[in-house]
């Protein structure tokens, strides 16, 4: 999606757009034009070289330039198996685990999660956020 947005600014830009005219067809704020025009610009000069020199990388190189950059932040707590496993718990009934009560609450999947050492903590509202995400419920039929 935002690659399609930001070869449309390319675009009208091409065809002598101002950035207000791109704004207003767009619906798009003066900032991000400037943005993404003046980092196509900085490229311009390799993207035509390398149409004319090696055209099969031309498309690389365009969709790099209209990438979001790498953003610093903070790495997941939580991996992609851990997620996973307290999903599949959340699929199985608790009677058949030999647990003493008939649905999952956030609280008690959390504390079973904890329990099997999926994971040393986790909050009751991580586990609704991860079952949300999937579309899931703490309460299998």
């Amino acid at each position: 999606m935002h690659l399609k947005v930001r070869s449309e600014i390319i675009l009208l830009a091409s065809q002598v757009q101002t950035n207000n005219a791109i704004g207003r067809i767009m619906g798009i704020h003066g900032e991000t034009i400037t943005k993404w025009r003046n980092r196509y610009a900085a490229v311009e000069a390799e993207l035509i070289t390398t149409e004319k020199e090696t055209p099969r990388k031309l498309l690389a190189i365009i969709e790099k330039t209209l990438s979001d950059e790498q953003r610093s932040g903070k790495s997941p707590k939580f991996t992609d198996e851990q997620v996973a496993c307290i999903i599949a718990l959340s699929l199985q009934k608790p009677e058949e685990l030999g647990l003493p009560f008939s649905h999952w609450t956030p609280s008690l999947l959390r504390d079973e999660a904890i329990k099997r050492g999926i994971v040393t903590s986790i909050s009751d509202m991580q586990v609704s956020r991860f079952l949300k995400r999937e579309r899931f419920k703490t309460s299998p039929s």
